[in-house]
């Protein structure tokens, strides 16, 4: 049987954290702000028992972010490279102009059923790979 959920290895992490490590510090400071406050509202009133990813993208917090533009990408992957902030690929995807690292899966294909937490490793390694050929 093959794997149904892609995991985000020990050396792709590090490889995500030296490219965001070069966005400048002051966006670095403002996206850890941001990104911390749109987090804590993850799961608060209805979004609780909310199951739609999207319904996180409608807060102030998360436009703050989006205010910051695609610069803040490299902050968003390194994040994505931890399981517990796939809801963060809803921000990657408004952010990234480059439609062919928009990770979607159709109905059909086997790796849906990873959830969003495989189609966030999924955006890691395609992100990864894009900067392989640049870095």
């Amino acid at each position: 049987m093959k794997q149904m959920t892609a995991t985000v290895t020990t050396k792709e992490r590090s490889a995500v954290k030296r490219i965001a490590s070069e966005v400048e510090s002051e966006t670095r400071q403002a996206f850890r702000a941001a990104f911390a406050a749109w987090k804590k509202t993850w799961f608060e009133g209805g979004l609780a028992i909310s199951s739609d990813p999207h319904t996180r993208a409608v807060r102030k917090e998360f436009d703050a972010l989006v205010a910051l533009g695609p610069k803040i990408l490299p902050l968003v992957v390194e994040s994505l490279a931890d399981a517990g902030n796939f809801l963060a690929l809803q921000l990657y995807d408004v952010l990234q102009p480059d439609p062919h690292l928009i990770v979607q899966y159709e109905p059909d294909d086997e790796r849906i059923l990873g959830g969003e937490q495989g189609r966030a490793a999924e955006v890691v390694k395609h992100w990864l790979a894009s900067h392989a050929t640049t870095a």
